[in-house]
């Protein structure tokens, strides 16, 4: 890769693992691949962890992509938009995951439409919140 402040990581069965994944789906390797490349066990264990925290909700894959891909939308995170709404797309249809991306909610259930709402509703700027909740508290900055 050019361009790019990280070096290459060691191709081991796990990395090219990760790099197949991305090809065979998308047709290329997501950047972020390349970064978690350099530590592909902890990838593997973040996603079991994950995977753990999400068992007892008992939500489906397609309603963690209805509240991922609401979420990344709102916030306006191009990244996680793309990834999570060609994902919804996969587990239901690119019009549903379309209205989802859009705001629109086009083909969601009145439970699935409440779900990306309230998904939503965390596009706050947590920076500015905290001064109307907190007057004194000492102001966070983004940069």
């Amino acid at each position: 890769m050019t361009g790019s402040f990280l070096h290459e990581p060691p191709v081991s069965p796990r990395v090219q693992a990760l790099y197949d994944d991305d090809l065979a789906g998308d047709g290329y390797i997501w950047s972020l691949s390349r970064l978690w490349a350099h530590q592909p066990e902890t990838l593997k264990r973040l996603f079991e962890l994950m995977s753990q925290a999400f068992t007892p909700s008992g939500l489906s894959f397609r309603q963690r992509g209805i509240l991922v891909t609401a979420a990344a939308s709102a916030l306006g995170d191009s990244y996680c938009s793309l990834a999570w709404g060609g994902k919804l797309g996969t587990a239901s249809d690119a019009a549903t995951a379309a209205g989802v991306l859009n705001g629109s909610d086009a083909g969601l259930t009145d439970q699935e439409k409440a779900m990306a709402a309230w998904a939503r509703k965390g596009r706050h700027r947590p920076e500015r919140d905290d001064a109307r909740r907190y007057p004194g508290a000492p102001r966070c900055r983004a940069r």
